[in-house]
C-alpha cells in the first residue's frame, strides 16, 4: 500500500528530485531487513543488550534489548544503503575527514559510529535513557573524541515529558508519560563549540529544534542533513528557517514519505 501511495505522490503530487529509473529500482527494491542483513555479520546477546556486528565497521554496536530488534534492520539500511531516501550523506552532505558532527536524535548511534574514525569530534544528543546508556556502552573506547547529551532540544529552555517505551521517542505535555526530561537548545549546549556537519532525526521537533539553534548555524554554517517527513514537520519551513539564518545555503529535498507527499530528507550545503 505504501508503494503504492509514493506511485500516486509521484505522478500527481510532487517528485522531490526522484526521477523516473530511481522511482522504478525503489518499487523494486527487497524489504529492509533483507538490505540489513547484507551488512550485518552477527547478533549476540549480551546482558540487556543486542551487540551487533558489521561486515563493514571494525567495531560493535549495543542496541537496547527494551526495544524490538526489527529497528536494528531499519536503521542498518538506512546508514550504509546509499539509495535509501532517508540516508544522510548526500553527495553535497558527505562527512569529510576532519568533520566535528553534531547528531540531534541519536538514538542508537549507528550513524555516528560508522563515521566516528573520521571526525575530529561527535556530539551526541539523545533523551532516551536505554539509547543514552548503549551510546555509552558503543562509544566507550571514544571518550576523549565524544559527548553525548542525555537531554531533549527544542526553540527554549523547558521540561518536557518523555515516553521510555516509544522506539520513535514521543515527547509531550502529558505528565502520564514516563519521565520529565530538560530541554535545552542547540546554541547553549554547544556554545562556542565548533560543529561541521549537523544531523538531525527527531520525530517532528525539527523545526523547534532549528529555533533553538539559530547562532550555531550562522556561526558554523555546517552541512545539514535533516528529516522532514514527520506529521508536524512543514519542509517549506523548514527550508525558510534555515536560509533566513544563512541565505547562502543550497539545498535539495530527497525522497516521497508514504503517508504524506513531503520529502524524507533535506540537505543543505554552502
Amino acid at each position: 500500500m505504501r508503494r503504492i501511495r509514493i506511485i500516486f505522490y509521484w505522478l500527481f503530487h510532487t517528485k522531490n528530485n526522484i526521477g523516473f529509473i530511481e522511482l522504478l529500482k525503489f518499487l523494486a527494491k527487497p524489504k529492509v531487513d533483507t538490505i540489513a542483513k547484507t551488512f550485518i555479520q552477527s547478533i549476540e546477546s549480551i546482558d540487556e543488550y543486542y551487540k551487533v556486528t558489521f561486515h563493514n565497521l571494525s567495531r560493535d554496536l549495543y542496541w537496547p534489548k527494551k526495544f524490538s530488534i526489527s529497528g536494528i534492520y531499519q536503521v542498518t539500511s538506512e546508514t550504509f544503503d546509499t539509495k535509501d531516501w532517508h540516508y544522510y550523506q548526500h553527495e553535497k552532505t558527505t562527512i569529510d575527514k576532519g568533520d566535528i558532527l553534531l547528531d540531534i536524535g541519536t538514538a542508537e548511534g549507528l550513524f555516528p559510529l560508522a563515521v566516528v574514525d573520521k571526525c575530529t569530534h561527535v556530539y551526541m544528543i539523545e533523551p532516551s535513557q536505554y539509547f543514552f546508556k548503549s551510546l555509552l556502552k558503543t562509544f566507550e573506547q571514544d571518550i576523549e573524541k565524544t559527548t553525548i547529551f542525555n537531554v531533549a532540544v527544542g526553540a527554549k529552555k523547558d521540561k518536557v515529558f518523555f515516553n521510555e517505551d516509544s522506539l520513535d521517542g514521543q515527547i509531550s505535555s502529558n505528565s502520564t508519560s514516563n519521565r520529565s526530561i530538560d530541554v535545552e537548545t542547540i546554541d547553549t549546549l554547544i556554545g562556542q563549540n565548533k560543529i561541521t556537519y549537523l544531523k538531525a532525526d527527531i520525530e517532528g521537533f525539527e523545526y523547534e529544534m532549528l529555533q533553538g539553534a539559530k547562532e550555531t548555524i550562522t556561526k558554523n554554517r555546517p552541512k545539514i542533513a535533516i528529516t522532514t517527513y514527520h506529521k508536524q514537520n512543514n519542509p517549506t519551513e523548514i527550508i525558510s528557517l534555515i536560509k533566513s539564518f544563512v541565505p547562502e545555503y543550497n539545498y535539495i529535498v530527497k525522497g516521497i514519505h508514504g503517508e504524506e507527499p513531503k520529502p524524507v530528507m533535506i540537505h543543505f550545503w554552502i
